[in-house]
């Protein structure tokens, strides 16, 4: 047979035919995702017709994550601004969207990890400082009048700390950073959008009314969460306006301050007025010696609104909101001071102090268990201040009362080594930007405690890193008067606290 017969045959043979089909054993992988699948099936056959769309929901977002992993955690933090809050029947205690999404995000991540047999955790102290507090409130929990209540307060740092694994171990780089970001800053724009119609319109319970107006209060019922939650991502979306970035990013940071200054104003919340003072203080101290200039000014400010306010020159319902905190400034014994109109915030925050203080001298060592503040609230409460709150509204006194002394040591523990993490990542991160702009005059020896991963840039980490600064500086302060793991807040303080070493070290 000639070879151009022999070509013409190969040619007419089907190609099945010509080149044989081999099949080798299935990679881990794809026997993960065929397992995952089945699974699936299983479950939509299974749910009752009404639960239907929240399982298409989550087969959507589980395709989305397939294709882009980060997805989980945008719509997580979409879900702690908007998600509602559903009471469960015969239980003391509430569930929202995002508690079973971010579980489904980090059963996700797991499973990811097992296929590629790439699970890790982080190694760092701050991850040991959080097992630690778990840790203690699983003790504080052994003797608890509410098991509910405890389960409840433990569910919000467990998934705290699982929102930081996924956070801390998936973004890596500055890209990734930015598009979670991007979630996190039109989030909370379109949360304080919503506080601005609140007020405006007005909408909303009397409780709120200042004047014409209802105080901005969003998807968290309460004036102050709703500050405090737009208050820890407004430090790190002025941050983030002070630095040039591809694309519009800066334009959406720059707008987002706007827009959330706004909501925090709007909320008449003078705990997070106070918090965002003292954030910027903190930000500027950090930034450079220029900055620091600007602390004086700020404080300046401050200073003048008071004496406006004292002086009867501002606008009566705004001055009242200041002068109330300035006639009862430091700690009063609640019994000695009748309740007025004008005082009634801070003398109901007082009591519920010192009803946590008695709590913490009678329990000590283990407090009162996770949670059950409110439980036994009714053996400690100062009449009239009949009603508990939920918590002490002041959560280092609330975590004592709970936690007792180890708790409050390990939760101020826990605080203290974030704020080092991000003290060493911006003097590392600077010191890596000075070596790309002076590679003659080089602090290898400085950044080299502290490496930066290849794709991220050392301007960026720096501004981050004091983003996170003024955010943490503002969750400390606003803390001091009130709780801001509610509504899962908790949960976004799990991805900011990943931030602080997912895009900064190997």
């Amino acid at each position: 047979m000639s070879a151009a017969t022999s070509a013409s045959v190969r040619a007419s043979i089907p190609f099945s035919a010509a080149v044989p089909l081999t099949t080798g054993p299935l990679s881990r992988p794809t026997i993960a995702k065929v397992l995952l699948g089945a699974g699936l099936v299983g479950i939509v056959a299974a749910i009752p017709l009404p639960y239907m769309l929240a399982v298409y929901g989550a087969i959507g977002l589980l395709v989305a994550m397939l294709i882009a992993p980060n997805v989980g955690l945008y719509v997580v933090l979409v879900a702690v601004a908007f998600s509602p809050t559903f009471g469960i029947e015969d239980a003391a205690f509430s569930i929202s969207a995002f508690e079973p999404l971010l579980l489904l995000v980090f059963l996700f991540w797991l499973l990811q990890g097992i296929s590629r047999q790439q699970v890790t955790l982080p190694r760092e102290g701050l991850f040991g400082g959080m097992i630690l507090l778990l840790t203690l409130l699983f003790l504080a929990g052994g003797g608890v009048i509410s098991y509910p209540l405890a389960i409840k307060e433990t569910l919000k740092w467990v998934l705290l700390i699982l929102a930081y694994i996924v956070t801390r171990t998936t973004i890596r780089t500055d890209r990734a950073a930015r598009g979670l970001l991007v979630a996190l800053f039109l989030t909370g724009s379109a949360e304080a959008i919503m506080g601005a119609v609140q007020f405006f319109l007005p909408m909303g319970p009397p409780a709120f009314a200042v004047g014409p107006f209802i105080r901005a209060h969003g998807m968290f019922g309460q004036p102050n969460p709703f500050a405090g939650y737009l208050g820890t991502i407004l430090p790190i979306a002025l941050a983030m306006t002070l630095v040039a970035h591809p694309g519009r990013f800066r334009v959406i940071a720059a707008i987002s301050v706007l827009l959330i200054g706004m909501g925090i104003v709007l909320s008449l919340s003078r705990g997070a007025w106070l918090g965002l003072a003292i954030s910027l203080a903190v930000m500027a101290l950090a930034w450079s010696p220029r900055a620091r200039t600007l602390i004086i000014p700020l404080a300046g400010v401050i200073v003048l609104v008071v004496g406006l306010a004292v002086l009867g020159l501002l606008p009566p319902n705004l001055a009242t909101r200041i002068t109330s905190v300035t006639d009862n400034f430091g700690v009063f014994d609640v019994k000695n001071v009748p309740p007025t109109s004008e005082n009634f915030a801070v003398v109901e925050r007082m009591a519920h102090w010192q009803a946590g203080w008695e709590m913490f001298v009678d329990y000590p060592f283990l407090g009162v268990g996770p949670g059950n503040y409110p439980a036994v609230y009714e053996q400690y409460y100062i009449p009239p201040w009949k009603e508990a709150l939920g918590h002490a509204h002041n959560y280092y006194l609330n975590m004592a009362a709970e936690a007792g002394v180890p708790g409050l040591v390990a939760f101020l523990t826990l605080l203290g080594l974030a704020f080092r993490g991000l003290r060493r990542r911006i003097r590392a991160a600077g010191a890596l930007a000075h070596d790309a702009i002076n590679p003659d005059h080089s602090t290898a020896g400085t950044a080299r405690t502290l490496a930066l991963d290849p794709p991220i840039s050392p301007v960026f980490a720096r501004v981050l890193a004091l983003g996170l600064l003024g955010s943490l500086a503002m969750f400390s302060i606003h803390n001091l008067f009130d709780n801001l793991l509610v509504h899962g807040v908790g949960i976004q303080i799990g991805v900011l606290l990943g931030l602080i070493g997912g895009v900064s070290d190997r």
